[in-house]
């Protein structure tokens, strides 16, 4: 006979179950079990059934149950004999074990087995006996079906040992040198517990032996983060030494992955016509040529606008080239923007996406961008270029820890603190001399400075040594040949009186600015105006178009001539920036010479191109649910996109200029272009940006009184939570949208939070729950009538039976998830249930069925051109080639995957295939 009781229990004879009806016996005979023969009080049994409140029955009820037991376990002891197998012991009773296989003892001794092999060196032994002690477990915990039980010291125990089985077997693997299968284990654990020091040490060595370096790190510092805010603690010596140990470790083994580190080059072309500036160049070689020491060397250029800051700092950065062999970042922090300076937390995601992080990579809190920042920089010869900050807190997170780098800070503003604390140097930027702004009109406009020095001086007087009004007054000059230099210049003294100041620099810029502006087309001058109105920091043709309510043609003619009237500069293709005076000069005009109406219909325009855009390029991502949109302005059509990768390639391009969009918009609008962008940020990894939009749509929904919004916006919500390990409050989003859903009879938005909270719960490793919510979302899918959310409840449901070891379950719910995709044409679909029937297969050993469903998901995944994906697969596809004796096709898959790793930067994935094909040979 046997006793199962490392989940449900169970009692078999002979291959048959006995039922046992009450949870009360069920309770009974798994504390005896858990008891390993030794006796148990009734005293004992009441308390665990009761706890503090027994019934004045209790022993009469214990009496019952175990009179019962014995009924069902000896059905041929003949009547008023003892029992022999629950005999009475004192007040109590006893399991005689000898007489029953009991699934605990087999647990234990297997696990005796295994780490006695461990010991000896035996690895392949250990971790076949290991896996056959582990396999006797059919749920995360034992007596699964009693909850009265779930407490008990002998249950938790038991959990305890699971866990050291589980952590020994990792241990093993380490040492077996199959570090990502030990990692494997080592997340799952870290999962369920996530404030566990012993199992986060574990997970760190498991990474540092992995080769994933950054994942070690950023590991340490989240789990420090962590204990402080929950528990108030510092992490404990084992944690601390896991660290240390990662820190020390030998360089030599970690300089083939730096070589492979992506060498950043971001910084914008040097500028033409340079001209003076030979005392600050200097002193920029002698704050920041010497690298290497224990400080970061800062050098901060501050200025007035306009005084050629990041002239200068981007011409001594393109001269220094060489003595940063590592690369150079740039970020323009636009600290004087009016409308949209960049946050730190930004910044932090541009750099690191420079430095080749994917973006899924990329970690959600501020503090742990920082972290990963100050990690991947590291001993790195970098220049880091941050132009334009308007104040200490925007710079503060983006230095580096590392002497080795060097930092050049441009500000209107004085950064004193930054001066004063983190012993940075400044460099003050004066205006041209006269000497300087002659050289410079005389680059631009040629032989006229020296035909007519004294008109020159005039006009290298009016533009106050400022190099931006230089340039601008100097391209209107040499636009306008055949008009006298005299001329040109008492136009400008004139326009001089007549105008008020701009900005703080006073009048002389103003006036250049206007004078250029004045000499414009209309065409021209219309298009400069509105751009005044523009959402982001840099705008693209098209959306240039739809502001102006012009063709694309027309407005390219405008723009190539603010281009030479330096009004606005080229930032790519079709893409367009202005310098933040100039912007606010064209804001100005836009407010004082643009009626409130044509206001009101240019943004109308803007917004509806960047909506039915945002629209179409989401289209292209991932099946979804049709919304309506309301009709576009006429004249204004969105963009149009044939495959993935242009799709992409727009919400990159567009993806700040999206998020000041819904700031901006219309309560109305704002709901529409959060759930355009939704498969776009969730798909990339922008999961903070995810939530913040939806935050914003459920704010705008309340206002509206839109319950289909709210109830829209609730679910986004929560799955953006779910995706940043916010599960708590990714359940109570979810069920809160479920409510919503119901209150508006609406099965299909109903179907969709369960298939979400599947994810919540898989993620938390509770694989029951998942499981129900699964089989709740197929139930609602049914009954919309919505064939692609059925087929991937059954996909999820597939996934949650092969976690909890139900492979023909796993098998027959994929199967049918399959078979529906592929009659409906869901090819996105299609490949996550391939992937996890090759799962399904790899685990059973089904090697050659396994690799049959990864190379169909493959072809999928690179006909949508998703490379992460294919990537991910080709990973899978040799670990399963491997697996079946086959290392021609296990090195050629991830040869073939550590390719498109290389080609996305993802440095980590690349180590760990370099791991596996060095264990080829």
């Amino acid at each position: 006979m046997q006793i199962q009781l490392l989940g449900p229990v169970r009692v078999l004879r002979g291959g048959a179950q006995i039922d046992i009806p009450t949870a009360g016996r069920r309770a009974v005979l798994g504390l005896l079990g858990l008891a390993s023969g030794r006796p148990v009080s009734r005293a004992e049994l009441i308390d665990a059934l009761w706890q503090h409140d027994p019934p004045h029955s209790a022993v009469n009820v214990i009496q019952t149950h175990v009179k019962h037991l014995r009924k069902l376990l000896e059905p041929d002891r003949p009547a008023r004999t003892p029992s022999l197998l629950l005999p009475s012991v004192g007040d109590g009773y006893g399991l005689h074990t000898q007489d029953c296989d009991i699934d605990v003892q087999s647990f234990r001794a297997g696990v005796d087995q295994a780490t006695a092999a461990r010991q000896s060196g035996d690895h392949p032994r250990a971790l076949a006996l290991f896996d056959t002690a582990l396999a006797l477990w059919r749920a995360a915990t034992p007596l699964s079906d009693v909850p009265a039980l779930a407490g008990h010291p002998a249950a938790l125990a038991l959990v305890e040992e699971r866990y050291a089985a589980l952590a020994a077997k990792g241990e093993t693997l380490l040492a077996a040198g199959a570090a990502d299968e030990a990692v494997v284990l080592f997340e799952q654990a870290a999962h369920a517990r996530p404030l566990d020091e012993a199992v986060l040490a574990r997970l760190i060595r498991g990474y540092r032996a992995a080769g994933r370096r950054a994942a070690a790190v950023s590991t340490y510092h989240e789990v420090r983060r962590r204990l402080g805010d929950e528990l108030g603690i510092s992490p404990g010596p084992e944690l601390v030494a896991a660290y240390q140990a990662l820190l020390a470790e030998d360089t030599g083994r970690r300089a083939p992955a730096a070589a492979r580190r992506l060498v950043p080059a971001t910084l914008p072309g040097d500028v033409t016509a340079f001209v003076g500036r030979q005392r600050e160049l200097a002193d920029l070689d002698l704050v920041l040529g010497e690298t290497g020491g224990n400080a970061v060397p800062i050098a901060v250029v501050t200025g007035t606008a306009g005084v050629g800051k990041t002239a200068l700092a981007l011409h001594w950065s393109h001269l220094a080239r060489a003595r940063f062999p590592d690369g150079q970042l740039y970020v323009d922090l636009r600290g004087y923007d009016p409308q949209q300076p960049l946050s730190g937390d930004d910044a932090l995601s541009r750099l690191l996406s420079a430095l080749g992080l994917p973006a899924q990579e990329i970690p959600v809190e501020p503090a742990d961008r920082v972290t990963r920042y100050r990690t991947e920089v590291s001993g790195r010869r970098i220049l880091i270029l941050l132009d334009n900050a308007s104040s200490v807190d925007q710079v503060r997170p983006l230095l580096p820890g590392t002497g080795s780098c060097a930092v050049l800070v441009t500000s209107r503003d004085s950064l004193g603190e930054l001066v004063a604390r983190h012993g940075a140097r400044r460099l003050g930027l004066d205006l041209l001399p006269m000497s300087d702004s002659l050289d410079l009109l005389r680059r631009l406009i040629g032989d006229r400075v020296d035909s007519e020095p004294a008109v020159s001086a005039e006009l290298a007087a009016q533009c106050v040594g400022l190099p931006l009004a230089l340039r601008v007054a100097a391209e209107l000059a040499a636009t306008l040949r055949t008009t006298p230099l005299p001329y040109l210049v008492s136009e400008l003294a004139d326009r001089r009186r007549r105008l008020s100041m701009l900005d703080s620099v006073g009048n002389p810029i103003s006036a250049v600015f206007s004078w250029s502006y004045q000499h414009l087309p209309a065409t021209a001058a219309r298009v400069f105006r509105l751009l005044g109105l523009q959402l982001g920091p840099h705008i693209s043709l098209s959306a240039s178009a739809a502001l102006a309510g012009r063709s694309p043609a027309d407005t390219r003619a405008a723009l190539t001539m603010l281009t030479r009237a330096h009004l606005v500069h080229p930032i790519g293709p079709d893409r367009y920036g202005m310098h933040d005076l100039l912007r606010a000069y064209a804001t100005e005009l836009a407010h004082d010479d643009v009626t409130p109406v044509e206001q009101v219909f240019a943004r109308q325009r803007l917004v509806d191109y960047y909506l039915h855009t945002a629209h179409a390029a989401g289209a292209m991502l991932d099946h979804r649910d049709p919304f309506e949109l309301p009709a576009p302005t006429p004249g204004v059509p969105p963009l149009a996109f044939t495959d993935r990768d242009s799709a992409l390639a727009w919400f990159a391009s567009e993806h700040q200029t999206l998020l000041a969009a819904v700031d901006s918009a219309h309560d109305a609008y704002v709901g529409l272009l959060a759930r355009s962008m939704s498969t776009y940020l969730e798909q990339r990894g922008h999961w903070h940006d995810w939530a913040t939009t939806q935050r914003a749509a459920l704010d705008a929904a309340d206002r509206l009184g839109d319950r289909p919004g709210s109830a829209a916006a609730h679910r986004e919500l929560g799955r953006a939570n779910a995706r940043m390990g916010r599960y708590e409050e990714a359940d109570r989003l979810l069920h809160r949208a479920v409510a919503l859903f119901e209150g508006l009879d609406d099965p299909l938005g109903q179907a969709h939070c369960h298939n979400n909270l599947t994810l919540v719960f898989e993620r938390q490793l509770d694989f029951h729950r998942a499981l129900e919510q699964a089989t709740l979302a197929l139930t609602k899918y049914q009954a919309a009538g919505h064939q692609v959310g059925e087929a991937r409840a059954l996909n999820n449901m597939g996934w949650c039976h092969t976690q909890l070891g139900r492979y023909a379950e796993a098998v027959s719910c994929c199967g049918r998830a399959l078979a529906r995709q592929r009659e409906i044409g869901d090819r996105s679909g299609e490949s996550a249930t391939l992937d996890t029937l090759g799962f399904v297969h790899h685990n059973v050993g089904r090697h050659r069925e396994a690799i049959s469903c990864y190379e169909q998901a493959r072809d999928i995944y690179r006909e949508f051109g998703d490379r992460f994906n294919e990537a991910s697969l080709l990973t899978h596809l040799g670990d399963t080639a491997h697996a079946a004796g086959e290392p021609g096709t296990a090195g050629e898959a991830w040869e073939n995957a550590r390719d498109i790793f290389v080609e996305l930067g993802d440095t980590a994935a690349v180590d760990q295939l370099d791991l596996k094909l060095g264990g080829l040979g």
